[in-house]
């Protein structure tokens, strides 16, 4: 599976486009839909589904938008579990704390999550925000202690990062 990273508006958000032999995933879609048709051009792949960490304005910009041209479902807070989409296995997973309806995708064959505002490079997604709690914060962080360290984080702003590097350098992990 292909990443690629867009560094979109408005609050310089990661939007992430998933190419797996001709097809893509969007994930968290912030604006620009022109950039995002681009690298799916460039890439000669067909858009089969977004991917929605949680439903903050800077992260579902241009979601109605790709929806209603590519005619594609939306993975979110309401498809937790294991899901197959053409040739993209992942699962969706609960991660609350920075918002009430927050999500991350966790693709197991090749170790990446996608974690929006849940956590980002030594730090955490902010809880200070509507929707957001301090208490289902720390549940889904101790979750996530448990899983593989070896686990890419690609967060919705900032750098990518392992969870082995956040459990060294994270303070609250």
């Amino acid at each position: 599976m292909k990443i690629i990273r867009e560094i979109l508006e408005p609050l310089d958000n990661n939007c992430y486009i998933l190419v797996n032999n001709g097809y893509a995933l969007v994930v968290d879609p912030s604006s620009e839909v022109e950039k995002i048709e681009n690298v799916l051009k460039g890439q000669n792949a067909l858009l089969v589904g977004i991917l929605v960490t949680h439903y903050h304005y800077d992260h579902v910009g241009a979601l109605d938008s790709l929806v209603k041209k590519y005619n594609v479902s939306v993975y979110d807070y309401k498809t937790i579990g294991k899901q197959k989409i053409k040739n993209f296995k992942f699962e969706v997973i609960p991660t609350k704390g920075h918002s009430k309806d927050s999500v991350s995708f966790y693709f197991k064959e090749s170790n990446d999550m996608f974690v929006g505002d849940f956590i980002f490079y030594e730090t955490i997604g902010r809880t200070d925000l509507e929707g957001g709690d301090n208490e289902e914060m720390a549940y889904s962080l101790s979750l996530l202690r448990k899983m593989d360290e070896k686990i890419k984080l690609y967060p919705g702003h900032g750098f990518t990062t392992t969870l082995l590097h956040e459990l060294e350098c994270n303070p609250y992990l």
